[in-house]
């Protein structure tokens, strides 16, 4: 009897031992659920600029602003050069002066030879005959084709 009673009060325990480790299992998963939930960057994030947005503008601004700074290239040293004389000063005031200038002219000029090349006809007969036997040559290939 004795015995029996042994086994009975160890499988009430086993029972209760069960059962607590059950509820901590399910413990253990909530809080597991919880902090996942807690933790997910994009969760964070979400509730970072909900909460403070204007600090964290702030934030990225001076970010932005410093990281600029670090990463600034150095500025190149000038080498030193021998003055300039007068006459290449002057030369060169007048070369800048110079090419808008020459660009105006350059253009029309282009421009007018253009219009004459499109707007004259074929002067000599030698042309006339060169461009006769493109054409026909042209026909011809077209038809063999």
């Amino acid at each position: 009897m004795a015995q029996k009673k042994q086994v009975a009060q160890a499988t009430a325990r086993k029972q209760e031992l069960t059962a607590q480790l059950a509820a901590a299992r399910q413990s253990i998963s909530h809080t597991k659920q919880e902090l996942v939930g807690r933790l997910n960057i994009k969760n964070l994030l979400g509730r970072l600029v909900s909460r403070k947005p204007k600090a964290l503008f702030a934030g990225s601004t001076a970010a932005a602003l410093i990281l600029t700074l670090l990463l600034k290239r150095p500025k190149k040293s000038k080498k030193s050069s021998s003055p300039k004389t007068a006459r290449q000063i002057l030369f060169t005031w007048l070369l800048s002066l110079l090419k808008p200038a020459a660009k105006a002219w350059l253009v029309a000029r282009a421009k007018k030879l253009a219009s004459e090349r499109i707007s004259r006809p074929y002067q000599n007969a030698a042309h006339q005959q060169v461009a006769q036997q493109v054409v026909q040559d042209r026909g011809k290939l077209f038809m063999d084709v």
